[in-house]
């Protein structure tokens, strides 16, 4: 169905995927697609062409890289002769909508690109007559509506998904206690990355409340959303099921899509696992598990000034004082000479897939660059007596 699409043929509308439908959540890719196509909407796609829409970069500070990928995708944009590009992800949507415009009147480049998120045009064909959904005789679903962040408060869009929903046939729609401009955040991303555990808290707090309005699922469209609510329905055990609005509208035409949730899964597994490690707590058992490595690694010859240090009663005690201003000055040279170890270590811990394994090399000694500066202060007080009670011999590392 996608070669009659693209990519390389030319359309006034080009659908951006964006990278969690194109790599994890692969349904929601295909059943928007799906859905286009059934309403007899026009569209192409640039395929390879298409770069990750920046948000992370943006949010990072990174503007020279957020710049550059924005004017990639400006460009294959313009390529196929679209002037408006059509979006499945809330967050591509802002950038398409929002972010993308200011940036390149800032900069003087010619934009003139406008954007939709693809609910705004299934309602406006259902409101002119020109789509609707066959009869299927399905028994009657109680469903309710996320209003995620993104697509909401940032880019207005409420009406237009809940229109798409009750056009479904054997549909009754709920609405949540707090729903459109006060509808409560699913927790996902900031809360996520700082804080799992609370992310997870603050996911309920959504999925209860759909509960408490009686709906068997919670439909979103935000990838990142479902994403974190399908993780906090798991981890709370709350039986409420988390589905996309393209899939559940294009499984009401007929179509089958893959089960996101293994994916979702397996990718959660690797996350949940890398920020766990990246926290002040986590990076400190790691190190427990290196100390021959970064007792020899310490430079000036201190590695066998501190094994001798141990072994004299009281005196590394008294040293305690200095590791707070030492170990800042040491540890950005140990690092080098130990990330071989540290390597395998993280993949020991870290159910990760072979391409990721394969970039770790590269990576982790930039993410060890980044993220040491601001996280030494935190390390220190909990690595200090664990490697005083190594090098007097009471403990092995781990």
């Amino acid at each position: 169905m996608l070669e009659k699409h693209g990519p390389g043929r030319k359309s006034k509308n080009v659908y951006f995927a964006g990278c969690t439908a194109s790599y994890v959540e692969n349904d929601i890719g295909m059943a928007t697609v799906r859905l286009l196509d059934e309403m007899g909407v026009d569209f192409t796609y640039v395929g390879t062409k298409e770069n990750c829409c920046a948000t992370p970069m943006l949010v990072a500070g990174k503007w020279d890289l957020f710049v550059e990928t924005m004017k990639k995708n400006i460009d294959a944009v313009k390529e196929t002769g679209a002037d408006t590009v059509v979006t499945s992800c809330p967050a591509c949507d802002m950038m398409w909508r929002r972010v993308y415009p200011d940036w390149a009147e800032k900069l003087g480049i010619e934009y003139n690109i406008d954007a939709k998120h693809y609910s705004e045009i299934a309602a406006e064909k259902i409101k002119a007559g020109e789509f609707e959904f066959p009869e299927n005789g399905k028994d009657k679903v109680k469903v309710t509506w996320h209003d995620s962040c993104h697509i909401g408060r940032v880019s207005g869009v409420y009406e237009e998904p809940r229109e798409l929903i009750k056009a479904v046939p054997g549909v009754k729609f709920v609405e949540m206690s707090h729903n459109r401009e006060d509808a409560h955040c699913c927790g996902s991303v900031l809360t996520l990355i700082k804080d799992p555990p609370v992310a997870a808290d603050v996911g309920k707090v959504k999925l209860d409340e759909a509960t408490k309005a009686g709906a068997e699922k919670i439909l979103a469209l935000c990838p990142c959303y479902e994403f974190q609510l399908r993780v906090s329905a798991d981890k709370k055990n709350v039986p409420v099921e988390v589905v996309d609005l393209a899939r559940f509208a294009s499984a009401a035409l007929g179509y089958e899509f893959p089960d996101p949730n293994p994916e979702v899964k397996a990718q959660w597994a690797v996350f949940d696992a890398m920020i766990k490690l990246m926290t002040p707590e986590g990076f400190a058992d790691l190190m427990g598990t290196m100390w021959p490595e970064l007792i020899k690694a310490m430079p000036f010859g201190m590695g066998p000034m501190m094994r001798v240090m141990g072994k004299i009663p009281g005196a590394l005690n008294l040293m305690k004082p200095m590791f707070p201003v030492l170990f800042p000055r040491l540890l950005p040279m140990m690092m080098p000479k130990v990330m071989p170890t540290m390597l395998d270590r993280v993949k020991a811990r870290v159910p990760m897939p072979d391409y990721m394994a394969e970039q770790m090399p590269e990576l982790m000694p930039k993410v060890m660059d980044n993220l040491m500066p601001h996280m030494i202060d935190d390390v220190v007080p909990l690595v200090t007596q664990p490697m005083i009670d190594y090098l007097r011999g009471k403990t092995k590392a781990a």
